[in-house]
C-alpha cells in the first residue's frame, strides 16, 4: 500500500510542479504584456489589441492551473482561529472533513464549468475583441478544477495513511 501512495505522491508532486512553472510562465508573460501595453499606449499612442482580454486569459490561467498544486501542497489560505483544535487526532479529523468538502466542491464547480464549456462550444461563443473561441480557456478551467478535485483526493488519501501529514505546520514545530 505504501508503495501505490508514494507512486501517487510522486506522480502528483510532478503535475504540481509542472503546473506551478506553467503559472509562473503565463504570470511572466502578464508582465511582458502589460509592459509592452503600458509604453506602447503612453509613449506611442498604439496600446496592444485585446490586451484585456488578454490579461483576462492570463489571470485565469494563474489562478487556475495554481488551484491543483495547491490542493496537494495544502498550501490553502487559512486563518487562525481554532489552531489550538488543529493539533492531535481532532486536527487530523478536521482536515478530513475539510478535504473532502474541499474536493466535494471543486469536483461540483468543475461540473458546472465543464456545462458552461459545452455550451460555449455548441454556441461558438468567441471574446469580443480577438474572437478567440471561449471553449479554449473553459475547457483548461474545467481540467484544472477537476486535477484540484483529484489532487485533493490524492492528499486525502496521504492524510488517512498517514495522519503526521494532516497538519503539516504541526510537524516542522516539533
Amino acid at each position: 500500500m505504501t508503495g501505490v501512495t508514494k507512486i501517487m505522491e510522486r506522480l502528483a508532486e510532478a503535475a504540481s510542479r509542472f503546473l506551478s512553472g506553467l503559472s509562473a510562465i503565463i504570470l511572466f508573460l502578464l508582465v511582458v504584456l502589460t509592459c509592452v501595453d503600458v509604453i506602447g499606449r503612453y509613449f506611442f499612442s498604439m496600446p496592444v489589441v485585446g490586451a484585456v482580454e488578454l490579461v483576462r486569459i492570463c489571470m485565469a490561467g494563474i489562478i487556475f492551473f495554481s488551484l491543483p498544486a495547491m490542493f496537494f501542497r495544502n498550501d490553502h489560505v487559512c486563518v487562525d482561529l481554532i489552531t489550538a483544535l488543529m493539533r492531535g487526532r481532532l486536527g487530523w479529523i478536521i482536515s478530513i472533513v475539510m478535504l473532502i468538502v474541499s474536493i466535494y466542491v471543486a469536483w461540483r464547480v468543475g461540473d458546472r464549468v465543464f456545462d458552461y464549456a459545452v455550451r460555449a462550444y455548441e454556441d461558438g461563443d468567441k471574446t469580443e475583441y480577438l474572437g478567440i473561441p471561449r471553449v479554449i480557456t473553459v475547457s483548461f478551467i474545467t481540467l484544472s478544477l477537476y486535477a484540484a478535485a483529484i489532487m485533493g483526493f490524492i492528499r486525502l488519501w496521504i492524510v488517512l495513511i498517514n495522519p503526521e501529514k494532516a497538519n503539516p505546520a504541526e510537524a516542522e514545530e516539533s
